[in-house]
């Protein structure tokens, strides 16, 4: 099976889990507003490892998309004064 590095996955499945948290919804919304499971969403959030399969990585653009377009989030990068994370984007 094919996998993506750490470098292609964008954003941390951990980001999901917070952006999930600020929006205040649940796996199950989530999973049904993005049209996967709610397991898809428990495995994303769970994924710590260095590498994610092809399928995986597609879920969590999927997530990513829902919760930009649907939930107003915006995911940030780290840089060199803070560390990735999650915000509203500006109205």
């Amino acid at each position: 099976m094919v996998k993506a590095p750490l470098s292609e996955i964008w954003p941390l499945p951990r980001l999901i889990r917070a952006a999930r948290g600020l929006a205040g919804i649940d796996q199950a919304v989530l999973a049904q507003h993005a049209g996967v499971s709610r397991h898809a969403v428990m495995a994303i959030e769970g994924d710590e490892s260095d590498t994610m399969d092809l399928r995986r990585l597609d879920v969590l653009k999927k997530l990513q998309s829902v919760l930009e377009k649907e939930f107003g989030i915006e995911f940030l990068r780290a840089s060199k004064k803070s560390g990735a994370g999650v915000r509203f984007k500006k109205p």
